[in-house]
Protein backbone atom coordinates (compact mmCIF):
# COMPACT_ATOMS: atom_id res chain seq x y z
CA UNK A 1 0.00 0.00 0.00
CA UNK A 2 1.33 3.35 -1.12
CA UNK A 3 2.69 5.59 2.02
CA UNK A 4 0.29 8.58 2.34
CA UNK A 5 3.37 11.03 1.45
CA UNK A 6 3.70 9.24 -1.71
CA UNK A 7 -0.33 10.36 -2.47
CA UNK A 8 0.08 14.21 -0.95
CA UNK A 9 2.06 15.46 -4.94
CA UNK A 10 -0.95 13.80 -6.86
CA UNK A 11 -3.89 14.95 -4.28
CA UNK A 12 -2.18 18.66 -4.32
CA UNK A 13 -2.17 18.37 -7.80
CA UNK A 14 -5.93 17.49 -8.33
CA UNK A 15 -6.66 19.74 -5.55
CA UNK A 16 -5.38 23.18 -7.47
CA UNK A 17 -6.91 21.93 -10.53
CA UNK A 18 -10.06 22.44 -8.98
CA UNK A 19 -10.66 18.90 -7.74
CA UNK A 20 -13.18 19.15 -4.86
CA UNK A 21 -12.79 15.52 -3.79
CA UNK A 22 -9.12 16.44 -3.64
CA UNK A 23 -9.76 19.41 -1.98
CA UNK A 24 -11.38 17.85 0.48
CA UNK A 25 -9.19 15.17 1.71
CA UNK A 26 -6.73 17.49 1.66
CA UNK A 27 -7.84 19.80 3.62
CA UNK A 28 -8.62 16.91 6.19
CA UNK A 29 -4.93 15.60 5.91
CA UNK A 30 -3.80 19.50 7.29
CA UNK A 31 -6.55 19.31 9.93
CA UNK A 32 -5.61 16.01 10.95
CA UNK A 33 -1.80 16.25 10.83
CA UNK A 34 -1.87 13.42 8.00
CA UNK A 35 1.43 12.96 6.58
CA UNK A 36 1.73 17.03 6.68
CA UNK A 37 2.10 18.68 9.73
CA UNK A 38 -1.08 20.26 11.53
CA UNK A 39 -2.14 23.19 9.83
CA UNK A 40 -5.71 24.58 10.32
CA UNK A 41 -5.11 27.88 8.20
CA UNK A 42 -4.02 25.29 5.11
CA UNK A 43 -7.37 22.93 6.31
CA UNK A 44 -9.50 25.55 6.22
CA UNK A 45 -8.23 27.09 2.40
CA UNK A 46 -8.71 23.96 0.82
CA UNK A 47 -12.27 22.69 2.84
CA UNK A 48 -13.51 26.11 1.95
CA UNK A 49 -12.82 25.84 -1.95
CA UNK A 50 -14.11 22.24 -1.80
CA UNK A 51 -17.43 23.47 -0.07
CA UNK A 52 -17.76 26.23 -2.31
CA UNK A 53 -18.29 23.84 -5.01
CA UNK A 54 -20.73 22.12 -2.91
CA UNK A 55 -18.92 19.11 -1.24
CA UNK A 56 -21.01 18.42 2.29
CA UNK A 57 -18.35 16.85 3.53
CA UNK A 58 -16.28 19.91 3.64
CA UNK A 59 -18.97 22.07 4.41
CA UNK A 60 -19.70 20.03 7.71
CA UNK A 61 -15.63 19.85 8.30
CA UNK A 62 -16.02 24.10 8.56
CA UNK A 63 -18.45 23.62 10.85
CA UNK A 64 -16.38 22.02 13.14
CA UNK A 65 -13.42 24.39 12.51
CA UNK A 66 -15.44 27.64 13.05
CA UNK A 67 -16.61 25.89 16.42
CA UNK A 68 -14.05 25.34 17.97
CA UNK A 69 -11.84 28.19 16.46
CA UNK A 70 -9.22 26.02 14.49
CA UNK A 71 -7.84 28.07 11.63
CA UNK A 72 -10.42 30.39 12.01
CA UNK A 73 -11.80 33.03 14.84
CA UNK A 74 -14.12 30.91 16.95
CA UNK A 75 -17.82 31.93 14.82
CA UNK A 76 -21.32 30.05 16.34
CA UNK A 77 -22.80 31.69 13.28
CA UNK A 78 -20.48 30.64 10.91
CA UNK A 79 -20.52 27.14 12.13
CA UNK A 80 -24.51 27.29 11.75
CA UNK A 81 -24.39 28.27 8.50
CA UNK A 82 -22.02 25.70 7.70
CA UNK A 83 -23.48 22.73 9.36
CA UNK A 84 -26.88 23.71 7.84
CA UNK A 85 -25.45 24.02 4.05
CA UNK A 86 -23.69 20.37 4.41
CA UNK A 87 -27.25 19.31 5.69
CA UNK A 88 -29.60 20.71 3.20
CA UNK A 89 -27.10 19.50 0.75
CA UNK A 90 -27.93 15.94 1.96
CA UNK A 91 -25.08 14.45 4.22
CA UNK A 92 -26.45 12.43 7.04
CA UNK A 93 -24.18 13.56 9.84
CA UNK A 94 -24.56 16.85 8.91
CA UNK A 95 -28.27 16.24 9.38
CA UNK A 96 -28.34 14.48 12.87
CA UNK A 97 -25.95 16.97 14.03
CA UNK A 98 -28.58 19.86 12.90
CA UNK A 99 -31.16 17.77 14.56
CA UNK A 100 -29.30 17.87 18.02
CA UNK A 101 -28.04 21.50 17.43
CA UNK A 102 -31.73 22.26 17.33
CA UNK A 103 -32.39 19.70 20.12
CA UNK A 104 -30.04 21.04 22.91
CA UNK A 105 -29.49 24.38 21.36
CA UNK A 106 -25.48 24.05 20.39
CA UNK A 107 -24.07 26.87 18.91
CA UNK A 108 -26.15 29.01 20.48
CA UNK A 109 -29.19 27.88 17.95
CA UNK A 110 -32.34 28.43 19.33
CA UNK A 111 -34.07 25.48 20.73
CA UNK A 112 -36.91 24.46 17.61
CA UNK A 113 -38.89 20.54 18.10
CA UNK A 114 -40.08 21.04 14.48
CA UNK A 115 -36.27 21.82 13.33
CA UNK A 116 -35.24 18.79 15.59
CA UNK A 117 -37.47 16.41 14.08
CA UNK A 118 -37.07 17.58 10.27
CA UNK A 119 -33.19 16.99 10.61
CA UNK A 120 -33.25 14.07 12.61
CA UNK A 121 -35.92 12.68 10.38
CA UNK A 122 -34.01 13.23 7.03
CA UNK A 123 -30.50 11.40 8.70
CA UNK A 124 -33.12 8.43 9.99
CA UNK A 125 -34.19 8.04 6.28
CA UNK A 126 -30.57 7.61 5.41
CA UNK A 127 -30.50 4.81 7.81
CA UNK A 128 -28.16 7.08 10.04
CA UNK A 129 -28.30 4.96 13.43
CA UNK A 130 -27.71 7.80 16.09
CA UNK A 131 -30.48 9.89 14.29
CA UNK A 132 -32.57 6.78 14.35
CA UNK A 133 -31.46 6.29 18.07
CA UNK A 134 -32.40 10.02 19.16
CA UNK A 135 -36.13 9.57 17.25
CA UNK A 136 -36.85 6.46 19.01
CA UNK A 137 -35.73 7.95 22.28
CA UNK A 138 -38.18 10.97 21.62
CA UNK A 139 -40.93 9.10 20.68
CA UNK A 140 -40.26 6.85 23.75
CA UNK A 141 -40.06 9.12 26.56
CA UNK A 142 -42.74 11.57 25.20
CA UNK A 143 -40.13 14.40 25.34
CA UNK A 144 -40.75 17.71 23.09
CA UNK A 145 -42.73 14.96 21.00
CA UNK A 146 -45.77 13.56 21.31
CA UNK A 147 -45.37 9.75 22.72
CA UNK A 148 -45.35 7.32 20.32
CA UNK A 149 -44.47 3.57 20.95
CA UNK A 150 -44.51 2.29 17.52
CA UNK A 151 -42.46 5.27 16.00
CA UNK A 152 -39.97 4.40 19.23
CA UNK A 153 -40.09 0.78 18.07
CA UNK A 154 -39.45 1.42 14.96
CA UNK A 155 -36.70 3.70 14.98
CA UNK A 156 -35.21 1.73 17.55
CA UNK A 157 -35.33 -1.39 15.99
CA UNK A 158 -33.53 0.30 12.99
CA UNK A 159 -30.62 2.17 14.87
CA UNK A 160 -29.70 -1.24 16.55
CA UNK A 161 -29.75 -2.66 13.00
CA UNK A 162 -27.48 0.48 11.72
CA UNK A 163 -24.67 -0.80 14.97
CA UNK A 164 -26.34 1.35 18.13
CA UNK A 165 -25.56 -0.15 21.28
CA UNK A 166 -27.88 2.57 23.05
CA UNK A 167 -30.95 1.87 21.19
CA UNK A 168 -30.77 -1.63 22.52
CA UNK A 169 -31.05 -0.53 25.98
CA UNK A 170 -33.70 1.45 25.11
CA UNK A 171 -35.47 -0.94 23.31
CA UNK A 172 -35.44 -3.16 25.99
CA UNK A 173 -37.00 -0.45 28.44
CA UNK A 174 -39.70 0.02 25.84
CA UNK A 175 -40.56 -3.56 25.22
CA UNK A 176 -40.67 -4.01 29.24
CA UNK A 177 -43.17 -1.83 29.54
CA UNK A 178 -45.49 -3.19 26.70
CA UNK A 179 -47.58 -6.31 26.88
CA UNK A 180 -46.73 -9.18 24.27
CA UNK A 181 -49.80 -7.99 21.71
CA UNK A 182 -49.04 -4.70 21.27
CA UNK A 183 -45.45 -5.71 20.59
CA UNK A 184 -46.73 -8.52 18.14
CA UNK A 185 -48.90 -6.15 16.57
CA UNK A 186 -45.59 -3.46 16.31
CA UNK A 187 -43.55 -6.24 14.55
CA UNK A 188 -45.94 -7.63 11.98
CA UNK A 189 -46.72 -3.97 11.32
CA UNK A 190 -42.92 -3.49 10.78
CA UNK A 191 -42.34 -6.50 9.03
CA UNK A 192 -45.35 -5.59 6.30
CA UNK A 193 -43.72 -1.95 5.51
CA UNK A 194 -39.96 -3.60 5.24
CA UNK A 195 -41.94 -6.33 2.94
CA UNK A 196 -43.59 -3.28 1.14
CA UNK A 197 -40.06 -1.49 0.35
Amino acid sequence: MADIQDLIPPLRRAAEQGHAGAQYRLGLLYANGEGVAVDYAEAVRWLRAAADQGQAEAMRALSTLHANGLGVDQDSAAARRWLLAAAEAGDAAAQCAAGAMFQFGHLDAARDDAAMLHWYTAAARQHHARAQFALGKLHATGERVPQDDEAAFQWLTHAILNGSEPAKRELAMLTARLDTTTLEDFKQRMMAQLASH
